[in-house]
Formats: structure tokens, C-alpha cells, sequence
């Protein structure tokens, strides 16, 4: 009974390719957007909690936080044996406010509710309170009469551009961005500044 049935032409098989694409299209479309709502599995809880539209901003502002207190932490002891007393409490100041800056930054992104007061006060001065405390050992190298680098005055000056540019700056992530880009830069200024206070 089936001699005279022909097998499905190629022409029938291709009108039904497009509906099992549809179909896988929707499927994975599904998916990414589940993957989105949940995050990755292996990520940890506190920052599945995050909103996704955060998780950059968080993330940028912790990488700032461990760039200077990790190395932070060596310059300021480098500095403690190598260099007069002034120098590394201007180094230290220079670490600890960048770092205490960017974690508050870090954490105002991960609540949804209005952080108090005073510190929304001083987050919305962080570019003016990271310039000051990057220009204290610049000052200290000054009072001292020792010889500054022009590498680092350039460090000094355009990453206080970049701390500036990000006040007229109304986007987060570019905020983020210029104010990360700017404390790595006087850090590296901040450390020749002592190198050579030591020297």
C-alpha cells in the first residue's frame, strides 16, 4: 500500500525548517531572558541581588577599592620605612580616602533604599575629596624642597581632570569610569611621589 506513496519532496522539508527555527528561537529567547533575571548560579548571593543594570558600576568601583588598598597597603608600609613621617600620612590619607570613597559607592548601588544624609553628602563630593587628598603629598613633597617628577605632576593633573569632567557628568557609568580612571592614575603619580621621597 505505501509502493505508491512518494517520499517528502526536499521543498516540504525546507517549509519546515522555519517554524522549528521559530520555535528555537523563542525557546532561547526564553532562556537568556530567565539567565538575565537570575544572574549566573555561581555567582555569590550578594550580587545576584544587584540589579542587573548596577552589577558594571558595583563591580568597577570594588575593582578600584581592592587596586588600592592591596598595593595601597604596600606603598603606605614602603613608604613608612623608607621616607619621613609627613609622606606616608599623606600617602595613607591619599589610600584610605579613595578607597572608603569607592566603597560607598559600591554600596550605595547595591541598596534600593536612600542612604543617609551625611553620606549622600560626601558621595556627591567625591571627585573634590579624591583631588585634595591626591594633591597632599604633592604638597608635603613640596614643603620638604625635594625634586617631583613631571611623570607624576602629569599623573596628578590629568586624573584630577578626569575627577572634575565627572561632576558636569550626569550617567553613572561614565561618573563610574572617569572617577576609577582618575584614582589609578594619581595613584601611580602618588607612588613615584614617594619613591622619590625616599630616594
Amino acid at each position: 500500500m505505501t509502493e505508491g506513496v512518494s517520499p517528502p519532496s526536499s521543498s516540504a522539508r525546507f517549509r519546515a525548517t522555519p517554524a522549528t527555527s521559530g520555535l528555537t528561537a523563542a525557546a532561547w529567547n526564553r532562556r537568556s531572558r530567565a539567565d538575565r533575571t537570575r544572574a549566573l548560579p555561581h555567582w555569590p548571593r550578594w550580587l545576584r541581588v544587584i540589579p542587573a543594570a548596577n552589577r558594571p558600576d558595583v563591580l568597577m568601583r570594588l575593582f578600584a577599592v581592592l587596586f588600592l588598598l592591596l598595593p595601597g597597603s604596600a606603598l603606605v608600609i614602603s613608604t613608612q620605612r623608607h621616607a619621613y613621617a609627613a609622606m606616608a600620612s599623606a600617602v595613607l590619607f591619599f589610600v584610605v580616602a579613595h578607597g572608603a570613597l569607592h566603597a560607598l559607592s559600591a554600596w550605595r548601588s547595591t541598596i534600593s533604599r536612600l542612604i543617609p544624609a551625611p553620606l549622600r553628602n560626601v558621595d556627591r563630593h567625591t571627585a573634590w575629596m579624591m583631588l585634595a587628598s591626591a594633591l597632599a603629598p604633592a604638597l608635603i613633597q613640596g614643603v620638604h624642597a625635594q625634586p617631583i617628577s613631571m611623570l607624576a605632576v602629569a599623573g596628578l593633573v590629568i586624573g584630577g581632570l578626569c575627577q572634575l569632567c565627572s561632576v558636569r557628568v550626569t550617567a553613572d557609568r561614565l561618573r563610574n569610569v572617569l572617577l576609577v580612571l582618575g584614582s589609578a592614575l594619581q595613584f601611580i603619580a602618588v607612588a613615584l611621589l614617594s619613591s622619590m621621597a625616599a630616594g
